[in-house]
């Protein structure tokens, strides 16, 4: 009886797919301002309804295509582990994903304009962050809470924000980044961030 569920997840992970897909055609040829709703669901050959069925907004659909096409970075802290062993896993995740910073800085950069310029990006985007910040803040507890000199959301704000930094000097200037400065960051941030005996 609950078979066909799993069809109807994969046909509409299918579309959603194929709009991002749509998208991304139009922002690579026009740029992220002609990539309306309508617009998308013109280039994917799809109603206005099956767009709307899949995003609930303009917001929600940047997003995705920013999730698909942007760096992965492993920032799951579930995995046990010390303080150092964990940020140094993160490391070598952000290191891997360094490479590929320098072919996102035009989408990149007009994706944070659009962040600047519209409120309900803007709103969508920070509560984004604030579920990240939420979730690894409480992984982050669960294993080095009554060890951490520091709030966990505080951590994992600067596990994020160094993270952050990296990847855009890694933008400006690929070469300023070498893989021993991010692990070297990391491995002061785990030290300074446990509580001294």
């Amino acid at each position: 009886m609950d078979s066909p569920a799993p069809a109807l997840s994969t046909k509409r992970d299918r579309t959603k797919a194929a709009l991002v897909e749509a998208f991304w055609s139009l922002v690579d040829e026009q740029g992220f301002a002609a990539a309306s709703l309508e617009a998308v669901a013109r280039r994917a050959g799809m109603s206005r309804g099956a767009i709307y069925s899949n995003f609930a907004s303009r917001a929600e659909l940047l997003l995705a295509a920013a999730s698909a096409r942007g760096l992965n970075i492993n920032r799951d802290f579930s995995r046990p582990g010390t303080l150092a062993q964990q940020l140094a896993w993160f490391a070598e995740g952000l290191v891997a994903a360094l490479p590929s910073a320098p072919g996102t800085q035009l989408w990149h950069a007009e994706l944070l304009l659009h962040i600047a310029t519209d409120p309900a990006l803007k709103a969508h985007v920070a509560e984004g962050f604030a579920g990240l910040f939420e979730v690894m803040a409480g992984q982050l507890e669960a294993q080095h809470g009554g060890q951490l000199a520091l709030p966990a959301h505080s951590l994992a704000l600067a596990i994020q924000s160094m993270a952050m930094g990296f990847v855009y000097q890694a933008i400006l200037s690929p070469q300023a980044v070498p893989p021993s400065a991010v692990f070297e960051a990391y491995a002061a941030l785990a030290q300074g961030a446990l509580r001294r005996p």
